[in-house]
């Protein structure tokens, strides 16, 4: 839904009434056009790509998935079981597609992926079920991506949200500190697990509770919920304020020399690493559920509801250096998450679905 006294983009209406019309490429499955040539029926299937694109469904993952990532040659989701107990399913799928491989299984709710150096990682900010720990006493959860024996990196974490994997090491957030006595008493911690390390390393604490996060060859970046985008070296030392929005921080992704953002109004922000002013690259268009970059593009998720109650999702792309963003994709199956590598665009949706979008 439109937030009040949000402007609707013409370049977004422009979009999705290019791809109602029936101009693009649909998978063999589904075609999303009305016979009057209107927009197309809520089916909450594949949807409709634009001419030139085609979108294929890679898995039916079988609940819903609100964070996946992909490796060089498959996806791997949580499935979080949202009818029952929140219990929550770690699988893997090929990104030439085919059946759903479970790696792990998890009786909390989790959140936040990772995958890196043929390791899946998670946290669940439940912690252990049905025991005698405190409050807020998350777990840092990881399994082999060939599948194995699910492992506790770290415990005794705060609400850990997001998690983020390179050469370097393991690193959350925490959206209350930890039970370390360094972070004990912070509203949010910054942590870091070095390879091959038992003992969490907290980097920064927070004034505000940290959600997204992202990492460069050097620093580590986090937004904030009340607007606030940081960074800090990978070793520690001094916290910089990028920038200070006054509006959750949704998503945040690293780019050559800027950090890309999305706010909870809806809009997507570039801020200089170095610092610097702030400019609104997209304004407004509706609420923005995914973000990621590639060297060239950003790509997100917008979803909003229409007038009569139908979800409109479209998959979009933009130039890092700005201008018209284009719509590669419309449906009525709302994307959650989205990925991209050298050749395509990967979006989960609400109702389960695994989809590839090529060329990106």
């Amino acid at each position: 839904m439109l937030h009040p006294g949000m402007p609707h983009r013409s370049w977004l209406v422009a979009s999705l009434i290019a791809l109602a019309a029936g101009t693009g490429c649909s998978d063999s499955t589904h075609d999303a056009s009305a016979s009057d040539g209107g927009p197309p029926e809520p089916t909450g299937d594949s949807g409709t790509a634009t001419s030139g694109h085609e979108v294929t469904l890679l898995a039916s993952l079988g609940g819903s998935s609100y964070s996946f990532q992909i490796d060089s040659t498959s996806a791997y989701a949580l499935l979080v079981d949202t009818e029952g107990n929140d219990s929550t399913t770690v699988v893997k799928v090929p990104l030439a597609g085919g059946t759903p491989q479970t790696l792990a299984s998890d009786p909390q709710y989790a959140d936040g992926l990772a995958v890196y150096g043929g390791t899946v990682y998670w946290v669940d900010p439940s912690g252990p079920a049905n025991d005698a720990s405190p409050e807020d006493s998350g777990l840092v959860m990881s399994a082999p991506t060939a599948g194995g024996v699910a492992a506790t990196l770290a415990s005794d974490q705060g609400l850990p949200e997001n998690i983020a994997v390179d050469s370097s090491g393991v690193y959350w957030v925490n959206g209350v500190g930890c039970l370390q006595s360094s972070c004990v008493t912070a509203t949010g911690a910054v942590m870091m697990l070095p390879p091959g390390g038992t003992t969490p390393t907290v980097l920064a604490t927070t004034i505000a509770a940290p959600e997204a996060l992202a990492l460069d060859a050097t620093n580590v970046y986090w937004g904030t919920d009340d607007g606030r985008v940081m960074k800090v070296a990978k070793s520690g030392g001094t916290v910089t304020t990028l920038a200070y929005y006054q509006a959750s921080i949704q998503n945040l992704v690293v780019g050559p020399s800027d950090v890309y953002w999305t706010t909870g109004t809806g809009d997507i922000m570039q801020t200089p690493i170095a610092g610097g002013t702030s400019t609104a690259i997209v304004v407004g268009t509706a609420s923005i559920l995914g973000l990621a970059i590639d060297g060239t593009n950003l790509y997100w998720i917008t979803y909003e509801d229409t007038e009569n109650d139908v979800n409109a999702s479209t998959v979009n792309r933009m130039a890092l250096g700005g201008g018209t963003p284009t719509a590669l994709w419309a449906g009525s199956d709302t994307p959650e998450a989205i990925q991209v590598d050298g050749t395509s665009v990967y979006f989960a949706t609400s109702s389960g679905n695994l989809f590839k979008l090529t060329p990106k």
